[in-house]
């Protein structure tokens, strides 16, 4: 087992051999210099684990070549005791605020100086051991493409990856003065991500837009807890995920479907049109089965032009592309409204319809008319899926917004289904198979609109016993926007 070095600096050659006397007998290696230039050319050589230098020393004394020593990043570590004859109020505070770890009297007792050693020597070796475990978690996350940051609660920044030096600008020599709040733009979502750290909560993938360094960039930013080295703190890895390209990729992903389906709409309206003036006789006479041939092009290409529409109305409302016109309202008048105006359907196939609001009037904020599509599509929906029984709509005030509850006794969900009912074109394997006519794209509007509403949508389904769509609405303020709208203002601009 390699034994430790000790290099002892003093001008004194009785002190010099009395201290190499008692480092030897306790096992120590030991090396002499006499003054101070000395002693930096040997730590530059030797790399000793501990240095013992005298305070006071003719030219170069110990403060000034511990000083150049904590200058030099390659002696930087090596701890200093300094050893002096008089304890020097002074003196020991310079000492301290160059870097120097320890300051001992030259007469203190031998076994107290063997001890304060070791226990240098050992807490140098728990540093080191320390600093390697962090060199290579840094090696690991410089690979990483995200940026990554490690906070402590107060949100000051500790530790960052390569990515994040360049995204944000990051220097090591000055970061330690960095907190996160000065990444972070002036909004909701990061007053959200703050709180996540000061209360030391994980966080999960909250989107927010933030500029620096001249460039602006969307990002994911999640929270994750971590304890943080020298201290019995919890801090956060707080990464950041650019998805700038994703959302570049999305819009035109959306642009090209809406430019696609607005060319569809034209021709299907004109071949509408054209069958509707020969069906109404404008053409001359028609023949039964003649009308029997145009009626079937009219059904289908409503049907289809329903289609597109629908296809139009997801992916505005899935990128974010529809202002929210909102004024207060009468939830219970609109879904009474709406359930009237589907009553008919219901009757067609033999189903009750019922509304059990739980008061006269409930009064919120929102978009009705959004909110009027989305009950249509939701109600629409449980009588297309339901054969026998019923459709029965609920109505409850939160004191915060609105809870409205769809139940039907339809054919139900396997909960894969229930996983999958809201993506776009999702229909269910059992529908297909009865050839209940759907676009799969009813239930992914109606999730968009409740999203841009800030509520929630959920089932609760048996297959055979029917399915129960859970609405929450928070009320929202009059003249506010969307959540990703709101979000697109939020933004850092500080350099």
């Amino acid at each position: 087992m390699n034994r430790n070095l000790i290099l002892i600096v003093d001008d004194s050659k009785s002190i010099r051999e009395k201290l190499r006397s008692i480092l030897v007998d306790n096992g120590f290696e030991v090396i002499i210099r006499e003054e101070g230039e000395g002693a930096v050319q040997a730590a530059l050589e030797y790399f000793p684990d501990l240095i013992l230098m005298d305070y006071n020393m003719p030219g170069m004394d110990g403060l000034a070549a511990s000083r150049m020593l904590k200058k030099y990043s390659q002696t930087r570590a090596i701890p200093i005791a300094l050893f002096t004859d008089t304890e020097d109020i002074k003196n020991k505070v310079k000492s301290f605020q160059i870097g120097v770890e320890d300051y001992i009297l030259k007469g203190i007792d031998h076994k107290e100086l063997v001890a304060r050693i070791s226990g240098l020597l050992n807490w140098k070796t728990d540093r080191d051991k320390i600093i390697r475990e962090k060199d290579k978690l840094s090696g690991l996350l410089d690979n990483f493409r995200d940026a990554v940051a490690i906070v402590n609660h107060e949100g000051q920044i500790m530790f960052f990856n390569r990515s994040a030096a360049d995204r944000f600008g990051f220097v090591p020599e000055v970061i330690k003065a960095g907190n996160l709040k000065d990444v972070l733009p002036e909004c909701e979502e990061s007053r959200e991500i703050l709180l996540a750290v000061e209360e030391r909560r994980e966080l999960e993938e909250l989107e927010l837009e933030i500029s620096r360094c001249d460039r602006q960039r969307i990002y994911t930013i999640s929270i994750r807890r971590v304890e943080l080295d020298y201290t019995e703190d919890i801090g956060a890895a707080v990464i950041f995920t650019d998805i700038t390209g994703e959302k570049e990729a999305e819009k035109l992903k959306a642009e090209f479907h809406s430019m696609i389906a607005h060319e569809m709409r034209t021709p299907i309206s004109v071949i509408l049109g054209y069958a509707n003036l020969i069906l109404e006789g404008n053409a001359g006479d028609v023949s039964d089965m003649q009308q029997e041939f145009l009626q079937g092009i009219s059904g289908n290409g409503e049907v289809l032009r329903k289609l597109v529409d629908d296809f139009l109305e997801v992916s505005r409302l899935e990128n974010k592309f529809v202002n929210l016109d909102v004024a207060s309202f009468d939830m219970v008048e609109l879904i009474a409204k709406t359930v009237k105006g589907l009553r008919l359907l219901a009757e067609n196939k033999d189903l009750k319809l019922e509304f059990n609001p739980a008061g006269e009037s409930i009064m919120m904020n929102g978009d009705s008319d959004k909110l009027e599509h989305a009950l249509i599509n939701i109600i629409e929906n449980a009588i297309k899926y339901t054969e026998e029984g019923g459709v029965t709509v609920e109505c409850f005030g939160t004191g915060e917004g609105v809870e409205v509850r769809v139940s039907d006794t339809g054919i139900g969900m396997s909960e894969e289904e229930m996983e999958t009912i809201f993506r776009s074109f999702e229909r269910l394997e059992k529908a297909q198979k009865k050839k209940i006519k759907g676009t799969g794209l009813g239930l992914a509007i109606v999730k968009e609109i409740i999203n841009a509403h800030q509520g929630q949508i959920r089932v609760e389904s048996r297959e055979s016993k029917g399915s129960t769509f859970i609405i929450d609405l928070p009320s929202l303020d009059e003249g506010e926007n969307s959540p990703v709208e709101a979000a697109e203002t939020c933004q850092a601009s500080s350099e």
